[in-house]
């Protein structure tokens, strides 16, 4: 066992010599200065917080009084899929404690999304259409429209599950008249 001590003592002494030669004994040692007098290192700083940069998406959850409440979190871009991503997500635990909320089932995941100059077609899984009653089908969809339109304004919204264009949603079977909009579902 002494002999272990020693050969780690004589070790952690030898790395803390090249360390303390490597990073404070150069006498040419200084950081590259720019022509601002910032230092490269400062500039790096800089240059990474631009890159982690955080925005904030909106999208809608639905409060106790079933209305479309807007919600606003952070995330890297300010798009409408990261938008549709998080209303996918379902409240947090903060949203809930304020009495906001998600009738979007968990698990529901976006399988595609695409825009165009004429349309916006939305893919979710089959999660999207189990469970509740026609309410709570209702409140799903009015959460997606009001969400998207806050992100493209006018397009037509065409929705389908698993690459099947809707026509009735639920258990119930409540039908689901295309292209979806605000007028439509009666806000």
């Amino acid at each position: 066992m002494g002999i272990f001590i020693r050969t780690f003592i004589i070790t952690l002494m030898i790395c803390m010599a090249y360390f303390i030669y490597t990073f404070i004994g150069k006498e040419s040692y200084s950081p590259n200065l720019l022509p601002n007098g910032q230092s490269a290192f400062h500039e790096a700083v800089e240059n990474k917080q631009e890159t982690n940069k955080v925005e904030e998406v909106s999208f809608y959850l639905i409060d106790s009084n079933n209305k479309p409440v807007l919600t606003k979190r952070k995330a890297k871009e300010n798009s409408l899929k990261n938008a549709l991503n998080e209303l996918i997500s379902g409240s947090k635990r903060d949203e809930r404690l304020e009495g906001h909320y998600t009738e979007i089932p968990k698990g529901t995941r976006l399988l595609s999304f695409r825009e165009n100059a004429d349309s916006i077609a939305i893919n979710l899984s089959k999660e999207f259409q189990d469970g509740g009653g026609t309410q709570s089908i209702q409140s799903r969809l009015i959460q997606l429209v009001k969400t998207v339109n806050l992100y493209s304004k006018n397009k037509p919204i065409y929705l389908y599950i698993e690459g099947t264009k809707v026509e009735y949603l639920g258990g119930e079977g409540l039908y689901v008249e295309q292209p979806l909009n605000e007028e439509k579902l009666n806000f």
